[in-house]
């Protein structure tokens, strides 16, 4: 048996304290409110697709690198629809998650040395990037 132990560093903080639960409020991680989600909504359409798409599913790139292409014309109609958001299926990038999002409108709008504003109560993955 290896003693892991000796091999830590002498001065590291005292472990976290043991998960307790999530706070009444929790706006760490997307978290959504548990009694809103259409769990068999998502049941029927997880089947739909499987059964419609699943052998492709687990390839990237099947849609082409912008994302899953039914996605896409969805986001686009909803844009349109609810927001008045002209654009179609072509002008929708699909990320793999908000980082993702954020990496890419980095790159395109700022330069080194650049200040940068937001809230004090801010998403923490916005905060290191």
């Amino acid at each position: 048996m290896i003693d892991f132990e000796r091999l830590y560093a002498n001065d590291l903080p005292p472990p976290a304290a043991p998960f307790a639960g999530f706070p009444r409020y929790n706006f760490i991680g997307g978290h959504n409110d548990p009694a809103i989600v259409p769990v068999e909504g998502l049941i029927e359409s997880a089947e739909r697709v499987l059964r419609e798409q699943g052998r492709t599913l687990a390839t990237y790139t099947a849609d082409g690198a912008r994302g899953h292409a039914g996605l896409r014309a969805f986001v686009a109609r909803k844009l349109r629809d609810q927001r008045g958001i002209a654009g179609g299926p072509d002008d929708v990038l699909v990320t793999s998650g908000s980082l993702q999002g954020l990496d890419l409108v980095n790159q395109l709008l700022l330069e080194p040395g650049d200040t940068v504003i937001m809230e004090q109560l801010t998403y923490q993955g916005s905060i290191t990037r």
